[in-house]
């Protein structure tokens, strides 16, 4: 019995974190990775769209009232990943603890990663197609982002 207490825990843990990787959106939001430009741009409209080397960038400028700058990033022409950076307004107003939490509740847990710098804090989600992160400075309202990655 004593050796099936660590098996028993291990698969617990495995378990926990399939589930908080199913948490995980393919894409961002409803988008899928892989979404055409053109689609992103009917769907988030308002945007300025900008030549990259050979990719694209298209930026939404305060969108909504959380978020200051939204920019979705393209390689040929499909969506490979989003970058939030939220209004220092909102930020201060909400706080960045409730942000995470908001978020925790949304992705799961998430992993605390150490930055090189100490007075950056980020939290990462890992899912079988998406990696989530999201960090902020204490002091910093106007440095708090969140980027939506294609693995």
């Amino acid at each position: 019995m004593k050796r099936l207490i660590p098996l028993i825990i291990i698969l617990l843990c495995l378990t926990a974190m399939a589930a908080a990787a199913d948490r995980l959106p393919d894409g961002y939001g409803e988008t899928l990775w892989g979404t055409d430009l053109r689609q992103v741009m009917k769907d988030y409209p308002g945007g300025n769209l900008e030549r990259l080397h050979n990719d694209y960038v298209y930026r939404q400028f305060r969108p909504n009232r959380e978020i200051f700058v939204r920019t979705f990033i393209f390689e040929d022409d499909h969506l490979t990943g989003v970058s939030i950076k939220f209004n220092p307004d909102y930020v201060k107003k909400s706080g960045t603890d409730k942000l995470l939490a908001r978020f925790r509740k949304s992705f799961g847990e998430g992993v605390y990663e150490q930055s090189p710098s100490p007075h950056v804090i980020s939290y990462i989600w890992e899912g079988a197609k998406t990696r989530i992160s999201f960090g902020y400075m204490p002091k910093r309202p106007d440095m708090t982002i969140m980027v939506f990655q294609q693995k």
